[in-house]
């Protein structure tokens, strides 16, 4: 990839500059494609997670490739990057400010205090899950991709 691709900053239907980072060749081992040819990639697919559970999947396709002086398009694979779990994340915030509430509570009041602290802070922790974006995928300029056709290329 030459250009960077983020969940938070792109768009399904945007296109994105990346190169041939390995020369494509035919079965007899001849050079089709030189490395470093201008490719362009599209970003065709954009799952957000929800605001307590899953993941951000981003799903990339190459839409062609210069050669000679021309684009060509190709149909590769899809590439997909995704985020790690939502669920895992809003469960630590969720917990830790139910720890936290029932701390205060505890102290503030006793053992009823604490569980009243404690329902308290997981609703303020949820609030917080609920009131923040989905998790970000992010796919740096300079990362590698592997895309396989999907149907032979006429050059």
């Amino acid at each position: 990839m030459v250009d960077s691709v983020d969940s938070e900053r792109d768009r399904v239907g945007q296109t994105f500059k990346a190169s041939m980072d390995e020369p494509v060749t035919d079965g007899a081992g001849n050079t089709v494609i030189q490395r470093g040819a201008d490719v362009t990639v599209k970003l065709v697919d954009d799952k957000q997670s929800g605001k307590i559970e899953g993941k951000t999947i981003l799903t990339l396709d190459i839409v062609s490739v210069k050669v000679g002086g021309r684009e060509v398009e190709i149909d590769t694979t899809s590439i997909t990057q995704e985020s790690g779990s939502r669920t895992a994340r809003s469960g630590k915030v969720i917990g830790g400010t139910a720890a936290v509430g029932a701390i205060i509570g505890a102290i503030a009041g006793g053992g009823r205090g604490a569980a009243i602290g404690a329902g308290a802070g997981a609703g303020a922790g949820t609030a917080v899950q609920m009131a923040t974006k989905g998790q970000r995928v992010r796919v740096p300029s300079e990362t590698r991709l592997t895309f396989t056709l999907q149907q032979a290329v006429r050059l």
